[in-house]
């Protein structure tokens, strides 16, 4: 138990076959989780994570952080 509340949310996401795609303005988002969708694939939209390792620049983000989300997917369960 101790162990989870070290990871972060994409090494969390990770365990449960989730895979970052990126993150972009959460006005694309509907768009974006659609096109994923259609070639097969499972969806999720997430806030922007404080501790996430790519985003070490979050200048863009300030003030403004529920403008943006980040895209993971993950292959659908049969």
């Amino acid at each position: 138990m101790a162990e989870e509340k070290t990871l972060t949310r994409d090494e969390r996401l990770a365990k449960e076959g989730w895979t970052k795609r990126f993150t972009c303005d959460a006005s694309r988002v509907g768009e974006l989780m659609e096109t994923y969708e259609s070639i097969g694939l499972e969806v999720r939209a997430e806030s922007i994570s404080e501790d996430d390792p790519d985003l070490s620049c979050q200048v863009c983000f300030a003030g403004n952080r529920d403008g943006y989300k980040t895209i993971y997917t993950r292959p659908k369960k049969s």
